[in-house]
């Protein structure tokens, strides 16, 4: 790590529990960086998180402050939208004057040195003036999200997300055009934003907390895991459990489906009436699920980023089936790491295959964990982070 810098971490959710993407990394690069740096984490939320919650956060090492935004309103941001404001709808939910007059304060109380900001819906809190320099951690190009997601949704949904994407296109340009540093997960995240100002900080896997395991697996699961409300992983949920677990059912009677992940979508809920299939909601640890699994099918054909889902499952040992989509922001050589399909035919022969190969699913499995253990640690993933705050206070100063 670099020198102590004072740092102003804003978020719009707590980072515990860590059930969604942007919390799990939130969650480890504060917990990492808290070591060397002193941060303040001002979450902008809408209601006060209860007195357990603020004490996880601070246990981290970290000064909290909450920031209440009030409840979000879809139709007041829709407004603002259709009478001229410019900035997507993923912006003008967040956004309140009220808010970013309270974070104001706190920066000229505190005089930071660097603020970081996680996600495009955090960007109206940051200072425009360049003081202090601003890093923002985009994670993936939202944009490119919303795009994929217009693809695969029809009618008026499809029309807002298609709508919603070029309004993000456009503000992200912005924000890397404006900003001292982006930081994505991946080369193609950074690819998708135009490359140039954007640094790439892979997301890590908790070693400790996703131990890896070989025995006591059951003879044929199958383990579907995320955040179950979030688009991409409900049409991966519904895909899996319609078109690719029947093929493997029909092949292996035995086989059994176990859709594991927090608030799960009613469309989610509905696949559990089908043989076969189960749904663990709210559970409180992912490792134990995944690690009594056979195999992990993640047929991903939206959303973008970093597929945590994938490493977590490769670090504790389950060997993984998974799309083109769900790779592409990983170093994996499929064959090797992992088994990659792009229909249901093939998802479900390539699932077949490991459930009736145990020794080729060992021989995956390994090979996984030991490039997690290689390539992704959080401890690597945080360093990256202080690098570009390192940068940007050196940068301010010179100017």
């Amino acid at each position: 790590m670099g020198r102590c810098v004072k740092v102003l971490f804003l978020v719009t959710r707590l980072p515990v529990p860590p059930w969604r993407g942007d919390q799990v990394r939130a969650y480890h690069h504060l917990r990492l960086l808290a070591r060397a740096h002193e941060i303040t984490c001002c979450a902008l939320l809408t209601r006060p998180p209860p007195a357990p919650l603020r004490a996880e956060v601070e246990a981290l090492g970290v000064r909290l402050v909450v920031v209440r935004l009030g409840v979000l309103g879809a139709v007041p941001a829709l407004a603002r939208a259709l009478v001229g404001d410019a900035r997507p709808l993923q912006v003008l939910l967040y956004a309140r004057r009220r808010g970013a007059a309270a974070v104001t304060r706190l920066g000229t109380t505190h005089g930071f040195d660097v603020a970081h900001a996680q996600l495009v819906r955090a960007a109206p809190y940051l200072p425009r003036d360049g003081h202090p320099p601003v890093v923002i951690d985009l994670i993936d190009a939202l944009s490119a999200n919303f795009a994929r997601r217009a693809a695969r949704e029809r009618g008026p949904a499809g029309a807002v997300a298609a709508w919603e994407a070029a309004r993000l296109a456009r503000f992200e340009a912005r924000l890397v055009a404006e900003t001292a540093s982006v930081l994505v997960v991946s080369e193609a995240e950074r690819a998708a934003l135009g490359g140039q100002g954007v640094t790439v900080v892979p997301n890590g896997v908790d070693p400790v907390a996703f131990p890896y395991r070989e025995d006591g697996r059951p003879a044929a699961r199958v383990v579907f895991a995320g955040n179950l409300g979030y688009f991409p992983n409900v049409d991966a949920a519904r895909w899996l459990a319609r078109d690719i677990f029947p093929r493997i059912r029909d092949a292996l009677p035995a086989a059994e489906l176990r859709l594991v992940g927090a608030r799960p979508a009613r469309a989610v809920r509905a696949l559990a009436d089908a043989p076969g299939v189960s749904l663990a909601a709210g559970v409180p640890a992912m490792a134990p699920e995944l690690a009594a699994a056979t195999v992990a099918v993640v047929p991903m054909r939206a959303g973008s980023g970093l597929q945590n889902k994938v490493l977590e499952a490769m670090a504790v040992g389950t060997p993984v089936v998974t799309t083109p989509r769900a790779t592409a922001a990983l170093e994996v050589r499929p064959g090797e790491h992992l088994l990659v399909a792009d229909d249901a035919a093939g998802l479900a022969a390539a699932a077949l295959d490991l459930l009736r190969a145990p020794g080729r699913a060992r021989v995956l499995a390994r090979a996984a964990r030991a490039l997690v253990e290689r390539r992704y640690r959080w401890e690597d993933s945080a360093a990256g982070v202080d690098g570009a705050w390192q940068r940007a206070v050196d940068a301010a100063r010179r100017s």
